[in-house]
C-alpha cells in the first residue's frame, strides 16, 4: 500500500477519469516544428511521462490563432491540418494507457511580431513588460473572432481525441490581460470592474461549451495573483472564478504571476517549494468544481498534505516530470531515492527561448526512447576517474548497460564541483541530487576508491578496456598584481574554510559562483564586497536564480561593486580601476577571494592511448562547463562504449 493514499486515489473532471491526483503541466518544449506541428520527439516525450504513471498530461500551450504564437516553437491548432499528427499524440500516449488535455492558448501583446510578422493584439494599447511593443487594441469584432477561435480549437482537439481542454487564462497571456486591470483599461462590457473584464474569458469558456459535450473537460487555468503592484490578487481572481465556473468550466487550474512578475513565476530555488498553494486553497474554498495547485511542488509529502487538507483536489507537476518523467511511479512504490531530483535552476525555461527543451538533470529530452537502456552485447572493464557528475553519471549509464565498471575519485567524496555548489543557501536540490546520485552508485553496486589519484602507473596496472577521464579541470587563480604574495583564496577554497574565513571579505568577480560564495558567507554574518568587471553580477545563471541571488545580497548589506576590474591585490587591500574614474584602493579585508580559471585536464589522454584500448576525456577535463553539459556527456558516453 502507498505511503500517500490520497495522491494515488482515482478522481474525475467530467468525461475524465484519472488513476490519481497527478497532473503533468503545461509547459512547452519546443519539440514541435517551426511550423507547429507535432513530431516524433514530441510524442516520444509526452508517452514517457504517461508511462512514468502522471494522472493525465496536459500539453503544452497551443496556438488558437498565429497572431498569438508566442515563438516559432509553440504548437499550433489553428486549422484543421494540425489535427491528424495531434491525433498521433493522443493516439500513443493512449496505447500506454495515459490521458491527456491539450492547452489552448493566445499570447495576445506577449507574441513575437518578429515571428509573426504581424502586431500584437491586446485588450488596451499598454506595452508589453518584456518585448515593450505597443500592441493594437482589440475591436470588439476582433474579440470574436478570437473567441471563436478558442471554441474551434477546442472542437480540433475533441476530433483529435483528447481527453479535455485546458485554457490558458494565466501568466500574462490574451485572457490573463483581459482580466487584469494593470493590462485592461477598456471602457466598454469587456473593461471596468471584474465582471466586465472576465466577460472575455466567460464568454470562451461559453463559446466552447457549446462545441463539445456537456462532460467534456473545459479547464481553465488563472494567475490568482499577478504579483504586482497593481495586477490581479486573490479576492479579485475569487470573483473571476466563480464567474467561470458558472460559465461552465470543470476546473480551476490555479497558477499567478505575468510577464512583469516573471521571475516569481516558475519558482527557482530560492522561492519555498509549494510557494502557490495557497492561492489553490483560497479558490478551492469558493467554488464547487476541481481545483489543481502548482508552483514547485516537488516533495511527495507535501503534495499528499495538500490534498488531505483540501487545499487542492489535484496537483501539478511541471520540472519534477522534465527532471523523471517517472516521479508518480517512483513514489507509488515508495523508491523515493531513486527520483532524478530537479535542480530548480530553470535551465529548462531558458533553454525553450530559442532551442529544444534540455534539462541539467535529464539528457534524455528529446531522445526518451533512449531512458530504457540496451544492454551491451561486448561487457568490458571501465575505468572512470573522477566522481564528479560526468564521471558519475557515466558510470551509471555504463553499468546500466552490463559494463564492469570501477570509479577512483582522488578526494574523500564524491560530487565534485557539485560539492561546493551545494553549499549556499537555497541550493537543498543540489544536495538532493548528489544523495540520488550517490545512491545510484551504491545500488548498481559499482567499486569506488576514493582518495584515489589516477596516473599512468596505477591505471596501466588496472587493466581496463576503457578509460574514461573525467578528473575535472585544471583551476588556475587568474592572474592579479599582488596576487601571489596575498594569501588570496580561490573561491573552492573559501567555500572549504569557513572557520577561518576574517569578517570582512573581498569576492572578485560577480559571475555565478562569486555571488553564490557571497550569499553564503553574508548569511553568517560577513560584510562582503563583491567587484565584478562586466555590468551584470551572476553571469552564468539563469535570470530567475541571477535576480533572487542579487537581491538576497543586497538586502543582506552586501556592497555590490560593477563595470570595476581590480588591478592589484594585497594582504588587506585591493586597488579598483574604472572608466574614466582615478583608481580607488578598498582596504580593511580580513580575505580576498579570486576567481580561477577553470581549464582542461587532458594531460593523461596521450600516454594512456599507447596501452588502453580506448581512452575517452569527458566534463571539465574536456572542457569547462556546467552541469548539464557534464552529466549528458557522462551519459552520452555510457551510452556510446
Amino acid at each position: 500500500m502507498t505511503a500517500f493514499p490520497n495522491l494515488f486515489s482515482p478522481f474525475r473532471i467530467g468525461s475524465l477519469n484519472t488513476r490519481n491526483r497527478i497532473v503533468m503541466s503545461p509547459m512547452e518544449t519546443h519539440l514541435c516544428n517551426a511550423e507547429g506541428f507535432v513530431t516524433k520527439e514530441l510524442i516520444n516525450y509526452y508517452r514517457e511521462r504517461a508511462l512514468g504513471g502522471a494522472g493525465y498530461i496536459t500539453v503544452e500551450n497551443s496556438a488558437v490563432d498565429p497572431v498569438g504564437r508566442v515563438n516559432d516553437g509553440m504548437m499550433c491548432i489553428h486549422n484543421d491540418t494540425f489535427i491528424p499528427e495531434l491525433k498521433n499524440l493522443v493516439d500513443a500516449v493512449h496505447a500506454v494507457e495515459g490521458k491527456i488535455v491539450l492547452q489552448l492558448s493566445h499570447a495576445g501583446r506577449e507574441a513575437l511580431p518578429y515571428f509573426t510578422g504581424t502586431g500584437t493584439v491586446a485588450p488596451s494599447a499598454i506595452p508589453s513588460p518584456l518585448t515593450k511593443e505597443m500592441p493594437k487594441e482589440l475591436t470588439i469584432d476582433e474579440i470574436k473572432a478570437i473567441i471563436n477561435a478558442f471554441a474551434c480549437g477546442a472542437e480540433r482537439a475533441l476530433k483529435a481525441g483528447f481527453d479535455g481542454i485546458e485554457i490558458h487564462m494565466a501568466h500574462g497571456y490574451l485572457v490573463n490581460q483581459f482580466f487584469s486591470a494593470e493590462s485592461n483599461t477598456r471602457t466598454d462590457d469587456y473593461g471596468g470592474d471584474a465582471t466586465r473584464r472576465a466577460r472575455f474569458g466567460r464568454e470562451i469558456v461559453e463559446g466552447i461549451r457549446k462545441k463539445v459535450p456537456a462532460d467534456y473537460p473545459v479547464i481553465c487555468r488563472i494567475s490568482a495573483d499577478e504579483y504586482t503592484e497593481t495586477g490581479l490578487k486573490l479576492e479579485e481572481s475569487k470573483e473571476i472564478a466563480k464567474i467561470l465556473e458558472r460559465a461552465g468550466a470543470s476546473a480551476i487550474h490555479v497558477s499567478a504571476c505575468n510577464y512583469a512578475s516573471a521571475f516569481l513565476n516558475i519558482p527557482c530555488y530560492y522561492l519555498d517549494e509549494g510557494c502557490f498553494i495557497h492561492l489553490a486553497e483560497g479558490i478551492k474554498a469558493i467554488v464547487n468544481i476541481p481545483v489543481l495547485a502548482v508552483g514547485r511542488i516537488q516533495d511527495p509529502a507535501m503534495a499528499e498534505e495538500a490534498l488531505k487538507e483540501n487545499k487542492a483536489d489535484l496537483i501539478v507537476l511541471g520540472r519534477s516530470l522534465i527532471a523523471d518523467p517517472y516521479w508518480p511511479n517512483k513514489v507509488k512504490e515508495g523508491s523515493l531515492d531513486d527520483i532524478q531530483v530537479c535542480f530548480s535552476c530553470n535551465r529548462c525555461i531558458e533553454s525553450i527561448s530559442d532551442k529544444k527543451l534540455i534539462c541539467t538533470v535529464n539528457p534524455y529530452i528529446g531522445k526518451d526512447e533512449r531512458i530504457h537502456l540496451q544492454q551491451t552485447a561486448k561487457p568490458k572493464k571501465v575505468l572512470i576517474v573522477g566522481g564528479g557528475p560526468a564521471g558519475m553519471s557515466a558510470a551509471i549509464t555504463l553499468a546500466g548497460r552490463g559494463h564492469d565498471v570501477s570509479l577512483w575519485e582522488k578526494s574523500g567524496e564524491l560530487g565534485g564541483n557539485l560539492r561546493y555548489a551545494s553549499m549556499p543557501p537555497k541550493k537543498e536540490p543540489v544536495k538532493k541530487y548528489l544523495r540520488y546520485i550517490t545512491k545510484q552508485i551504491e545500488k548498481k553496486h559499482i567499486p569506488v576508491e576514493l582518495n584515489k589519484e589516477a596516473n599512468e602507473d596505477n591505471i596501466k596496472q588496472f587493466g581496463a578496456d576503457v578509460v574514461v577521464l573525467a578528473q575535472g579541470a585544471k583551476d588556475v587563480p587568474v592572474e592579479i598584481n599582488g596576487m601571489r604574495e596575498s594569501g588570496a583564496l580561490t573561491v573552492k577554497q573559501a567555500f572549504s574554510s569557513l572557520d577561518t574565513i576574517g569578517n570582512n571579505v573581498a569576492i572578485i568577480g560577480g559571475a555565478a559562483e562569486g555571488c553564490e560564495l557571497a550569499d553564503f558567507l553574508s548569511s553568517r554574518g560577513k560584510k562582503v564586497f563583491v567587484i565584478e568587471m562586466r555590468r551584470v553580477l551572476g553571469l552564468g545563471l539563469v535570470a530567475h536564480p541571477r535576480f533572487h541571488v542579487c537581491e538576497r545580497l543586497r538586502k543582506q548589506g552586501a556592497t555590490l561593486i560593477v563595470n570595476a576590474k581590480v588591478t592589484e591585490i594585497g594582504s588587506d587591500y585591493i586597488i579598483i580601476s574604472r572608466r574614466r574614474q582615478p583608481d580607488e584602493k578598498l582596504e580593511g579585508f580580513d580575505t580576498i577571494v579570486i576567481p580561477t580559471l577553470h581549464q582542461h585536464n587532458t594531460e593523461l589522454e596521450p600516454m594512456l592511448q599507447s596501452f588502453a584500448p580506448e581512452v575517452y576525456t569527458i566534463g571539465d577535463a574536456k572542457e569547462g562547463r556546467t552541469a548539464l553539459e557534464a552529466i549528458a556527456e557522462g551519459v552520452e558516453i555510457g551510452l556510446k562504449i
